[in-house]
């Protein structure tokens, strides 16, 4: 009897657009020696919290042992540390020929705590993470694009981080927004040399779900909304589950109801900032991607933005193009694949937003996303498809 795996390969192997897929969401890990030699001595021996703790017992395990020697076979169904190419970079490129994947957006796998801090070693941490992802990204021949951290907390450090990780080859940048950068918006002209930095070395720049910090976070670590508002359980929950669920198998953040509920409320704000603080408009060629946040906000918040633009004109200010059509041209989102996106569509246009992510090799991206991002697909215009996995994914991946 053939396994969901292989029946599973064989039919995305059918897909017209397999080999060509632009994936502008997957990950990579760490092991704990190069945890370690990357930030024991700025984040301290409990750097990284529950992830290298998890990770830690985990590589040395009966259960990864024997996931790793099958996860060429289950390619689909083994996840977290244990698939093919979490770590090697030369193992990615296999995983990424067998997923269809020409190229995909890479994030990192640790606590997140060097992106989010405001303080010196936090972003001394930044700069050894970005020289390690550089090196792993070149290795896969920038097949898997590793994108660097930026600590927002200083504008002098992000800006010479930026001029000096582009230099070394960078490809794309990921951004905290768990507070307003150095205090104010990113739209303040105090960010403009930032913006222009990004914008002339053609760097990707992203928001991803943990920049706007975690539930399961430590003081000093800030989190939009503030943490608190997810302690209680608040929320119905399933049998053993809480609202508030610290880990689970990978090392991961677990994605509580109220988690989710919530987590776009962040990027949601960064991204308005800036649209209507005319960073758009100020550096037209900025590429922006908003990941892993699920994409139902999207089209409200487009709209509500829309009608206020039609109501600033009444009084005479002016913007160069809607912020529709910003979101068109400088802006791509990855919805989740249990969202209607036959629905999105519909409401609220913007088709060019929407790109085709696998979170490869997290829990969420499922054991078959291109089939489960096809059941909203075959329901809409049949030259979308190719817009989806191809096309509209060109803005984070040139």
């Amino acid at each position: 009897m053939q396994s969901q795996s292989f029946q599973t390969d064989q039919k995305a192997r059918k897909d017209p657009f397999f080999g060509r897929m632009l994936d502008t969401d997957g990950h990579f890990y760490m092991e704990p020696p190069v945890y370690d030699r990357l930030f024991s001595d700025t984040l301290g021996p409990e750097g990284g919290g529950f992830v290298m703790d998890y990770v830690r017992k985990f590589v040395k395990s009966d259960e990864h042992r024997e996931a790793k020697a099958r996860n060429r076979q289950d390619l689909w169904e083994v996840k977290g540390l244990s698939a093919l190419g979490a770590v090697d970079p030369h193992e990615r490129v296999e995983a990424l020929d067998a997923l269809g994947v020409q190229t995909q957006l890479v994030f990192p796998n640790t606590f997140g705590e060097e992106l989010r801090i405001d303080a010196p070693w936090a972003r001394e941490s930044c700069s050894r993470f970005n020289d390690f992802t550089i090196d792993w990204s070149s290795a896969t021949g920038w097949r898997a694009r590793g994108l660097c951290q930026i600590n927002m907390g200083d504008v002098d450090w992000a800006c010479r981080e930026v001029e000096r990780v582009a230099k070394k080859g960078a490809k794309g940048l990921v951004l905290p927004c768990n507070r307003p950068p150095a205090g104010v918006s990113p739209s303040h002209e105090m960010w403009d040399p930032f913006w222009a930095r990004v914008q002339e070395a053609d760097l990707t720049a992203t928001i991803h779900l943990g920049g706007q910090g975690l539930l399961s976070g430590r003081d000093g670590d800030e989190m939009l909304p503030e943490r608190g508002w997810g302690l209680s359980s608040v929320l119905k929950t399933g049998p053993g589950q809480r609202p508030d669920m610290p880990i689970r198998a990978g090392g991961e953040e677990a994605i509580s109801p109220y988690f989710m509920l919530v987590a776009h409320m962040a990027p949601e704000l960064f991204l308005q900032t800036m649209v209507m603080g005319g960073v758009f408009e100020r550096f037209p060629r900025l590429r922006f991607g908003v990941i892993e946040f699920g994409a139902g906000w999207v089209g409200p918040a487009v709209e509500r933005m829309d009608i206020w633009v039609d109501f600033q004109a009444k009084l005479g200010v002016k913007y160069d193009m809607r912020p529709s059509e910003y979101m068109e041209r400088n802006v791509r989102v990855t919805p989740f694949w249990h969202e209607d996106l036959a629905k999105m569509v519909e409401r609220y246009g913007m088709p060019q937003v929407y790109t085709y992510s696998t979170d490869y090799p997290h829990l969420e991206g499922s054991k078959d996303p291109i089939g489960k991002f096809r059941k909203w697909l075959d329901r809409m215009d049949p030259s979308y498809p190719e817009d989806f996995f191809v096309n509209n994914g060109q803005l984070l991946l040139p």
